[in-house]
């Protein structure tokens, strides 16, 4: 399949689901009826298209490939993808025998094509970029909806949230750290929660844009790297875990998601903040609290969590690949 194939051009799709939209109803029952369908979804932030041009310079594109194929995802939901979406395909496709489209959510003439998404799916509708927002358009977020194997419609987001200054993580990091060392915190909590808001009208627009564009009833997944916490994770409810060094924030952005009918499909099938807490922000520092930044989301009574995790380390490398965790969920679909 050639480039140009592979790559799913906008016009078209939106066209081609125009027509689909125009044609009349199927008499037959769904494929899918009364059977359930099990998803698995990765979401990684692959840190400059695997080139590491900002850490320290060493290529190492292959070995984020090898780990995506590795994984054997349905749905991808790629970050920082920055010129790697051809080369992804190609490494899953010579890996799978399937074919496997590769989305551009981000349009770029210059590789700054920050998010893709990737399926072995087939792509029936690309959602028309984000407009009318005041913090979004399409470098932070933009889907599809897909028909799973057995004809079932899955509308799948990725998201990118931008980094906000002073950053929450860094702040947390701060007080714990001087917790450990005996003194008392040094960054106010509302600092602190005031840093994690700024994120909450991002998020509100990334769920408008869902509400807008899915259709009711269908399932939804979204994933990808939120530069800001889990709000449940850090209520007093979880103080007492050794790596949050009794100290709690009235952290909300996330929330909005849970609000709106969302599951943190991570926190779902690790419900134990102290003993599984989930680290995607960064395997490459030496930090003493966890930030968990990076997630995915479903939504819809029919998905069900069967299990998720984190990729933080690959066997023979000095380093991991990025500088952010790879999170896999399966999810079933009933």
């Amino acid at each position: 399949m050639t480039t140009t194939l592979r790559r799913v051009a906008l016009a078209s799709l939106l066209t081609s689901a125009a027509v689909l939209a125009a044609a009349p109803a199927m008499a037959t029952p769904p494929a899918h009826a009364g059977k359930p369908t099990d998803v698995r979804v990765l979401a990684w932030n692959i840190y400059h298209g695997g080139l590491d041009d900002n850490w320290d310079d060493v290529e190492n594109r292959q070995e984020v490939i090898d780990q995506i194929v590795e994984v054997n995802p349905d749905v991808f939901f790629s970050v920082e993808t920055y010129g790697a979406g051809d080369a992804i395909v190609d490494g899953l496709e010579k890996a799978t025998g399937k074919d496997w489209a590769g989305v551009q959510i981000t349009p770029s003439s210059t590789g700054n094509d920050n998010l893709w998404l990737f399926t072995h799916f087939d792509v029936d509708e690309v959602f028309p970029a984000p407009t009318g927002y005041q913090e979004t358009g399409s470098f932070h977020l933009g889907g599809a909806r897909v028909i799973a194997d057995d004809g079932r419609a899955i509308n799948a987001f990725t998201m990118w949230s931008n980094y906000t200054n002073p950053w929450v993580g860094d702040l947390i990091e701060t007080n714990a750290e001087d917790v450990a060392a005996g003194r008392e915190p040094s960054v106010p909590a509302q600092e602190i929660v005031d840093a994690d808001q700024r994120q909450t009208r991002t998020v509100a627009e990334f769920l408008d844009y869902v509400d807008t564009h899915a259709a009711p009833g269908e399932p939804v997944l979204m994933g990808g790297d939120l530069n800001t916490m889990p709000g449940a994770d850090w209520t007093s409810q979880w103080a007492g875990c050794a790596d949050h060094f009794g100290l709690s924030y009235d952290l909300v952005a996330t929330d909005q998601f849970t609000d709106a009918g969302f599951v943190d499909t991570y926190r779902a099938a690790n419900p134990n903040v102290c003993q599984e807490p989930g680290m995607t922000w960064s395997p490459r520092l030496d930090m003493i609290t966890p930030d968990r930044i990076d997630f995915i989301f479903a939504r819809g009574q029919v998905v069900q969590v069967k299990d998720s995790y984190t990729i933080a380390e690959q066997p023979g490398a000095e380093q991991f690949s990025s500088d952010h965790s790879a999170v896999v969920s399966d999810v079933r679909i009933k």
